[in-house]
């Protein structure tokens, strides 16, 4: 992504979160100190941002918030759920079904499924839209004993609860929260640009018997979604740390 293009992203994310105050953005010199890029560079960040009536620049004063346009700026959706629902249906979304089928699937997938290398799974890719955008992607593998409970027409519902009802009692599930760069196909789906950061949660759930029955990995736009976990102090007065209390993901 071009430098002058992540400046843009920055300081178009801090107008819209309201971090500057009246005074407006800082001058072209602080700018070009403060993310050490070149005059041109920083003028042509503001550029875009005067393209898209964020910003007035006048003369002599400065460069300014444009209240009116940030205020017509379609806020990304919000709303709230708990971290085991991250993954799954969340109240006022929809599921499109992009993907369906059985097929190989990747060594890290067939290893965490405890597949034989000459075994299929059935891939289902999903993206979830709240409010008209969408806001995540999901791609599910499950192996070939549980494809039967699974077909196009049902997936609007939550995958784990149709594991349920077809008889899998679910045990337990691992799960990995870390970041990563949309590539081509995600950024199409997400409406996001190549390289953009989304957040990336990788899951396996296993059965009470300890069997894998899902490899899930989601991937998320992050201005829509808030990471919240309460803390409460333990330990020693000479060794005391933070523990979680409780987890939680927003949506915004």
């Amino acid at each position: 992504m071009p430098r002058y293009h992540r400046i843009y992203l920055v300081l178009r994310q801090k107008i819209l979160s309201g971090v500057f105050d009246e005074s407006g953005l800082p001058a072209e010199f602080v700018l070009m100190e403060q993310y050490r890029a070149a005059r041109v560079t920083v003028r042509r960040a503001l550029s875009e941002l005067n393209d898209e009536g964020l910003i007035i620049r006048r003369r002599g004063q400065g460069t300014f918030v444009n209240r009116e346009q940030v205020r017509r700026t379609v806020a990304p959706p919000r709303m709230y759920g708990l971290l085991d629902s991250l993954l799954e249906a969340v109240a006022n979304t929809s599921v499109r079904l992009v993907a369906f089928g059985v097929g190989p699937c990747p060594a890290p997938v067939r290893a965490a499924l405890r597949l034989e290398a000459h075994e299929d799974a059935l891939h289902v890719r999903r993206v979830r839209v709240h409010e008209g955008a969408p806001v995540s992607l999901l791609d599910a593998w499950v192996p070939p004993h549980v494809a039967p409970l699974l077909s196009p027409d049902v997936l609007q519902q939550p995958m784990l609860a149709l594991m349920e009802a077809g008889g899998i009692r679910i045990g337990e599930a691992h799960q990995t929260l870390s970041c990563c760069l949309a590539d081509a196909p995600a950024a199409e789906l997400l409406d996001e640009p190549v390289g953009a950061p989304l957040l990336s949660v990788v899951r396996v759930v296993r059965d009470v018997g300890g069997d894998p029955v899902q490899w899930l990995s989601g991937l998320y736009r992050p201005q829509c979604y808030d990471y919240r976990m309460a803390l409460t102090r333990a330990g020693e007065d000479k060794a005391r740390i933070w523990i979680a209390r409780d987890l939680s993901t927003a949506m915004r």
